[in-house]
């Protein structure tokens, strides 16, 4: 069985916070490709400084998780040469607490895309493959002004 290949960009200049491998105060979330067309996933580990109560990852971190999560998907089905894109609506659902030093997955799913918008989806699943938390959000492809 071959490893999936990383999504994440190898340029060492690349400081996201959700997605840089090499900025230590970062999620240093790292993405493969899904089964399926713009499905992107994570295996994750929130470390124990990232709770909000005592051993459940923080709400705000959570919705860090699922942005970074769709934001892939977004260019996992379209491709990265389609331009930039930003986050224009977000909604989120927490169903079960998400528990730090234990094993998740963060999931986004491209669903579709009407002109500048783009619908995803993104979850959050504990080691026993249910929901903790679910998110759908519309992001807008944007053109720079020069």
């Amino acid at each position: 069985m071959t490893t999936p290949a990383l999504l994440n960009s190898p340029d060492p200049s690349n400081r996201c916070f959700g997605c840089s491998l090499t900025n230590e105060r970062g999620l240093r979330m790292a993405f493969v490709r899904g089964e399926e067309p713009g499905v992107v996933e994570c295996r994750y580990e929130a470390p124990p400084h990232l709770c909000g109560m005592a051993g459940v990852v923080h709400g705000g971190v959570q919705a860090a998780l699922l942005d970074e999560a769709m934001g892939f998907a977004i260019h996992a089905g379209l491709g990265e040469d389609d331009g930039p894109i930003v986050t224009a609506d977000f909604r989120l659902r927490y169903r079960r607490p998400v528990p730090t030093e234990a094993p998740i997955v963060v999931r986004g799913r491209m669903l579709r895309r009407e002109g500048a918008n783009v619908f995803v989806a993104g979850e959050i699943l504990g080691a026993d493959g249910r929901v903790c938390t679910e998110a759908e959000a519309r992001w807008k492809r944007v053109t720079r002004k020069r």
